[in-house]
């Protein structure tokens, strides 16, 4: 009977403490997952919350669990800090009321609002073209001031206005709204630029341009003016459909010196030029990507008038990045081009060797034709990753990053009518060593030492990405 009435309160005391537990679940258990309740944006910040919201990749109602939380603080840091208007972004998660739910709390602050760069620019296509080959001639320097403001009427619309005295005297406005319906899907642009010179590159000779200078009369006088439409479906998809029209005018030396600059030894031409480009971005930050991928299409064509030149062609871009191990990272880079017909005026040749599809080690040269390939591979190590903070509105925190790296290059470039042109049609080699240095505002400074199949090496100093 004893044992009976023991095993009847042991039963009844399980019972009664199951039904507890059930009623009064223990306050430390941690559920696996929670609802996102409201997502709450502050600090001191212009920008209005659909922009912001925008750029993420969760919203409200969403189920977020335990284990995302870190990565979730990541990638949505990442994405608000890409589009370039925000100099500092924190990231937390609240409880909300509930304690099945939390929120979502973003902390931002603007950048400046207007951002004054180009102040000093070479008028060469790099820095070591203009202290080595133009003997560092303070008439090749372009002063000039662009006013930037990247967030607009706190919409990101982004709004310049450009004035240049100097080598290039140039004027200038751009303004484009990323945003024009309520699904924030469609955006539009529009530009326009004029500038004059009293010197041309009227011509390539042995892989170098060639240049002619009169003090007293303008070389070349050039207008443009452009209008583009974007459609951005998702985060990492932008289509963008552009058209430019481009006026050139050239004096009769420049026009006797080469006639195929603008075809036939004409003085004034007009270019209708269409442009479709694609692009898949999944880098980590467009400014300075190191992990991810991404993928640009651009087709091209172009109509010379009057003597209705045209010209076809599609340049493509895919670019790798990843970490295999703490601070090392590495690259590659590949990008193409092929055009139709070959035989082109010589505005539209220019090939490999100009603006950012150039061989590291090969920046004395440029390649002319009508298609060239390059690969880049590069292993880099972070030296420093160190956080400055001030107590300047602006300039509250100012990220300072070095690393250092090995490279190396592999490249051709096409021309059916080489003439004189010895580097074009055969393969082109270069791998080297330097630093990366990376800051506020998207500045970004390459120093590098390159050798190259041609025997040559040197220092070369670049003010942006790769």
């Amino acid at each position: 009977m004893r044992l009976y009435g023991l095993i009847c309160l042991l039963f009844i005391s399980c019972f009664s403490n199951g039904l507890w537990a059930q009623e009064n679940p223990r306050s430390d258990t941690i559920r696996p997952y929670k609802l996102l309740h409201e997502i709450i944006i502050k600090g001191q910040t212009k920008t209005h919350q659909p922009v912001v919201l925008r750029e993420l990749n969760v919203q409200v109602g969403d189920t977020i669990f335990t284990e995302q939380i870190p990565f979730l603080t990541q990638i949505n840091t990442q994405r608000l800090y890409t589009i370039s208007i925000f100099n500092e972004v924190d990231i937390s998660w609240p409880p909300a009321g509930s304690p099945d739910s939390i929120n979502m709390l973003i902390v931002l602050k603007d950048r400046f609002p207007i951002f004054p760069e180009g102040d000093l620019e070479f008028a060469d296509r790099n820095f070591n073209v203009w202290w080595h080959e133009q003997h560092h001639n303070l008439r090749r320097i372009n002063l000039g001031l662009t006013l930037t403001n990247n967030n607009f009427r706190g919409r990101r619309e982004n709004l310049s206005v450009t004035g240049q005295v100097g080598y290039t005297q140039k004027i200038g406005i751009s303004y484009s709204r990323p945003f024009i319906d309520k699904a924030q899907k469609q955006g539009v642009g529009v530009s326009f630029f004029g500038l004059q010179n009293r010197e041309i590159a009227y011509n390539t000779i042995d892989n170098k341009l060639a240049f002619y200078r009169d003090n007293n009369n303008y070389m070349l006088r050039r207008f443009d003016g452009a209008l583009w439409y974007t459609y951005r479906p998702k985060y990492a998809v932008t289509h963008t459909l552009k058209f430019t029209w481009q006026h050139y005018w050239i004096s009769k030396k420049a026009a006797t010196m080469n006639p195929d600059y603008l075809d036939n030894g004409i003085q004034e031409a007009n270019n209708l030029w269409l442009q479709y480009r694609f692009e898949w971005n999944k880098v980590d930050n467009w400014n300075y990507p190191l992990a991810g991928q991404r993928f640009i299409g651009l087709l091209d064509q172009k109509l010379l008038l009057p003597n209705h030149q045209f010209q076809s062609s599609l340049h493509l871009q895919f670019d790798r990045y990843d970490q295999p191990f703490d601070k090392w990272f590495t690259a590659f880079i590949f990008r193409g081009r092929i055009s139709a017909p070959f035989n082109q005026p010589y505005i539209f040749r220019q090939n490999l060797g100009y603006d950012q599809d150039y061989q590291r080690g090969f920046e004395y040269y440029v390649l002319d034709g009508a298609a060239f390939a390059l690969a880049r591979v590069d292993i880099k190590r972070c030296l420093l990753n160190y956080n400055l903070r001030l107590p300047i509105r602006y300039f509250e925190l100012i990220p300072i990053r070095i690393y250092t790296k090995v490279f190396g290059d592999i490249g051709i470039s096409y021309n059916k009518f080489p003439e004189h042109d010895f580097l074009n049609n055969r393969w082109l080699y270069s791998g080297g060593f330097g630093l990366d240095i990376v800051t506020l505002y998207d500045v970004k400074v390459r120093i590098e030492y390159t050798f190259n199949n041609l025997g040559e090496k040197g220092l070369f100093l670049h003010k942006s990405g790769e």
